[in-house]
């Protein structure tokens, strides 16, 4: 009998931890680099692959946008780490990422509006 119930929800978190560590592994980046990507500091990003701080729901989508991170691999380790499907246009996706974090916050905000007005001529086409 397990007196502990929430030892697994623990486990699976250290594993996530541990996961995530191998995709930064895999993929042949420093932690500073990769919590840069994801808009980190390197010492916040460790303290989630220590375990210290806790994977937040952000963090994963974030993560497994950029990186094209099986989700379903990242946190049950069931699976192919990476998203095979996705993986040009996530990194389609993530230079225009890079790109965007490289702007003022005027010019995010403008761009973002012309995203929107182009999103809106194209309803109108359909």
């Amino acid at each position: 009998m397990n007196f502990y119930p929430f030892s697994n929800i623990l486990n699976i978190k250290e594993m996530m931890n541990k996961r995530l560590r191998e995709v930064r592994k895999a993929l042949k980046i420093n932690q500073s680099d990769f919590a840069s990507r994801i808009g980190m500091a390197q010492s916040g990003y460790s303290q989630i692959e220590t375990g210290d701080n806790a994977l937040t729901e952000q963090n994963i989508k974030l993560i497994c946008l950029i990186f094209s991170v099986n989700e379903t691999w990242l946190r049950t380790g069931e699976g192919d780490m990476f998203d095979s499907e996705s993986k040009a246009k996530g990194e389609d996706e993530q230079a225009l990422l890079h790109m965007f974090r490289l702007l003022s916050p005027e010019m995010r905000a403008f761009v973002l509006k012309k995203i929107d007005e182009c999103l809106e001529l194209e309803l109108d086409f359909k």
